[in-house]
């Protein structure tokens, strides 16, 4: 069986009201004609994006309350696969607020669980991941509050136990916690890594050395995100570099989700790395153009991945 399977797992879901204000300024009125309300957090942002890719994903992560229940009957709607696991208490909300500049405001609620909520969610992931279709397990975004501290490295340990290629997005404590664990793979911004090692990463060489100190401790695959210059990646034996068009930014939010996608659904359709790399670029540029959080169309996708550049850099 081919292993075309992707599980995007959201521990933190969301219901994500974005607005585009193109006058938004604290303590001025303004007023829209519409917004746009998605289920939000990074895994489901990578589900939807793998779907537009022409992947499989099967999104996983905790709902409660009216919110939850909210966010999957427009999941639903929308023809998206999940497995959801419940728990009491209610999903978050957060806003998006975009100027005419393409420079948004985030208002993240935080989200809150038990440990009991989290072990049921990491059962459930578990057992999706012995399944024989599956390619992938990404694991995006923040906890909310009342996880484990160490609920990303255990998870990672047992999925690893199931051959399952994990992947990891996320930041603060629990990307450190994750680096511990050695999943397959790292997908983070150059801010994001350089806290997480507590480095200075200024230049292209910076990153590329502390992404080689991650895949000498274990993990096979870092991808650095760099917003507009387009992204890195490190293997053993291989650095690449994949560079996209020049645009006019709409919406950011979600790019670096959109990234993660195009890489894990090239990825499983057996495409080279290299050419997963220029595919993610291309997701995370697209995306940008667009307002909502992966909302964009396949063909303008293939516009700009026509025009995606690649190149390898000397080991």
């Amino acid at each position: 069986m081919k292993r075309e399977t992707i599980i995007c797992v959201t521990p933190n879901a969301a219901l994500d009201r974005t607005m585009v204000v193109p006058d938004f300024a604290i303590g001025h009125i303004s007023r829209i004609n519409r917004a746009i309300a998605v289920p939000g957090g990074k895994g489901l942002n990578v589900a939807r994006a793998v779907k537009i890719l022409g992947g499989a994903p099967l999104a996983m992560g905790l709902l409660g309350g009216h919110t939850g229940r909210m966010v999957a009957a427009l999941w639903a709607e929308a023809g998206l696969d999940a497995e959801w696991t419940s728990f009491d208490g209610e999903t978050r909300t957060c806003t998006i607020i975009a100027n005419s500049e393409g420079v948004s405001t985030v208002i993240n609620e935080s989200g809150l669980i038990t440990h009991s909520d989290w072990l049921a969610l990491a059962d459930d992931i578990c057992r999706a991941a012995e399944r024989d279709d599956v390619s992938a397990v990404c694991l995006c975004g923040s906890l909310p509050l009342g996880a484990p501290a160490d609920a990303p490295g255990e998870l990672i340990a047992r999925l690893k136990r199931t051959g399952a290629r994990v992947w990891v997005d996320s930041s603060k404590r629990a990307l450190s916690n994750a680096m511990a664990a050695q999943p397959y793979a790292i997908k983070v911004n150059r801010d994001e890594i350089a806290a997480a090692l507590g480095l200075k990463l200024r230049r292209s060489r910076d990153i590329i050395s502390a992404a080689r100190s991650l895949i000498d401790a274990g993990t096979r695959v870092v991808v650095v995100s760099l917003g507009a210059e387009g992204a890195l990646l490190v293997t053993e034996n291989r650095i690449v570099s994949a560079r996209p068009p020049a645009i006019q930014a709409v919406d950011p939010i979600a790019s670096g989700d959109c990234l993660h996608a195009g890489l894990v659904t090239a990825l499983a359709a057996e495409k080279d790395i290299a050419e997963a790399l220029r595919c993610g670029v291309a997701a995370g540029t697209v995306n940008a153009l667009y307002a909502g959080g992966a909302q964009f169309p396949f063909e303008r996708y293939r516009d700009v991945l026509r025009q995606t550049r690649i190149e390898y850099v000397p080991l």
